[in-house]
């Protein structure tokens, strides 16, 4: 499958970029004006402000405002874009919803969340049996 977009699945639900997205689009406008007719369109519960590094013409490093958003509405902001690109990212995205709800995977995502309440309990019992010693 090509990867036309970063999908990050170490969140709850799989997200994705808002730069990565107007990128992916190759969308020409600059993008806080794009993304702030996007936040209108959806509001402003439906994104995760977070900081995206990135080089400069002098080497330095600058933080740039991002934004992360569910897939699903990576799928509607694909959808809103009538150009050929967007309808290649609008099926990349749902080949990797249809890979990510395969038996295989949701056995593997219970598998990771039951080793971590696993972690978490032993993490109680230790300090459990401090407690009870000291």
């Amino acid at each position: 499958m090509n990867n036309l977009i970063t999908v990050n699945y170490d969140t709850e639900q799989p997200t994705v970029s808002a730069r990565d997205l107007h990128e992916a689009l190759e969308i020409k406008e600059r993008f806080s004006a794009w993304f702030g007719r996007i936040i209108k369109y959806f509001g402003e519960d439906e994104f995760t402000r977070v900081g995206k590094p990135t080089v400069v013409n002098n080497g330095a490093e600058r933080i740039l405002d991002d934004y992360l958003m569910t897939v699903d509405i990576g799928k509607h902001v694909y959808l809103m874009c009538k150009t050929e690109k967007g309808k290649q990212c609008r099926q990349y995205l749902i080949d990797l919803e249809k890979a990510w709800n395969t038996p295989e995977q949701i056995f593997a995502r219970a598998l990771k969340m039951a080793d971590r309440e696993i972690e978490k309990l032993k993490s109680q019992n230790t300090e459990l049996v401090k407690t009870l010693i000291a």
